[in-house]
């Protein structure tokens, strides 16, 4: 049976780093951007792309003419894109080392009633998971390279791992950029009994995981226009709204 759970992981770290969330997060936030910047100058007026272009070149000039006009008519230079930025993703859950057996399996972390078996009487590993993933650690790879290359001494703690975050349809690399611990129940003892985790995670682009998840939305993409009719490819058409205030259809 297929398991649920939800994970974030690093199996080449050293030591391994595999943390599985015990409940289904409570929140899950997923930010994407790109920074756009101005063009140094507005559109002419004149169809000087049209005239400059030859046989088939006339129709890209000519869009080209027609959407300088429309900078033109409301005097704002036209954007050009930069550069993007990091698909950011801020989760919200808690651990909780007591058994509670009013939760139902279903919003464990793998749907199975043995999470209380496994996460019940101490939630400090699970925590210590968490604090590696934003700690400087060894990275073996480097180490090994530098090793072989002809460097004897292993290279220090540099950075943090990479942190692999798989969540339902998600599964990137990313970077765990900030970690927020609140203890909210302690036991007689002062170990921590249940915490409210928040975190963020933004992706590592220089990763096989962003190829795949390229492919993935793009396979996603083609399944959506099963959802759609004619009418509805109709009205995406530039200009649809237009002809319709026109011929009052």
């Amino acid at each position: 049976m297929a398991r649920t759970a939800g994970y974030l992981a690093n199996l080449i770290a050293v030591p391994p780093l595999i943390f599985r969330f015990q409940f289904n997060p409570e929140l899950l936030s997923e930010k994407k951007s790109f920074a756009y910047r101005e063009t140094t100058s507005l559109g002419n007026w004149a169809f000087d792309q049209t005239k400059a272009s030859k046989g088939f070149g006339n129709i890209s000039g000519i869009a080209t003419d027609l959407k300088e006009i429309g900078s033109s008519l409301v005097g704002t230079k036209a954007l050009e894109a930069d550069f993007g930025k990091p698909r950011s993703f801020a989760l919200d859950f808690a651990l909780d080392a007591r058994s509670l057996p009013d939760i139902p399996a279903q919003q464990s972390g793998d749907g199975s009633a043995a999470d209380d078996a496994r996460f019940g009487g101490r939630i400090e590993p699970s925590l210590a998971v968490l604090r590696s993933f934003i700690n400087p650690a060894w990275d073996p790879v480097n180490d090994v390279l530098a090793w072989f290359s002809g460097a004897k001494t292993f290279c220090p703690p540099a950075q943090p791992p990479v942190c692999t975050l798989k969540l339902g349809g998600i599964d990137l690399d990313c970077v765990m950029t900030d970690l927020n611990i609140k203890i909210t129940k302690f036991k007689p003892d002062l170990t921590p009994e249940r915490a409210e985790v928040s975190l963020t995670l933004n992706e590592q682009t220089a990763s096989i995981t962003t190829s795949l998840d390229v492919l993935d939305r793009l396979v996603e993409v083609g399944k959506s226009y099963g959802q759609l009719d004619f009418h509805d490819w109709v009205q995406a058409v530039p200009g649809a709204g237009l002809v319709q205030n026109i011929f009052e259809l």
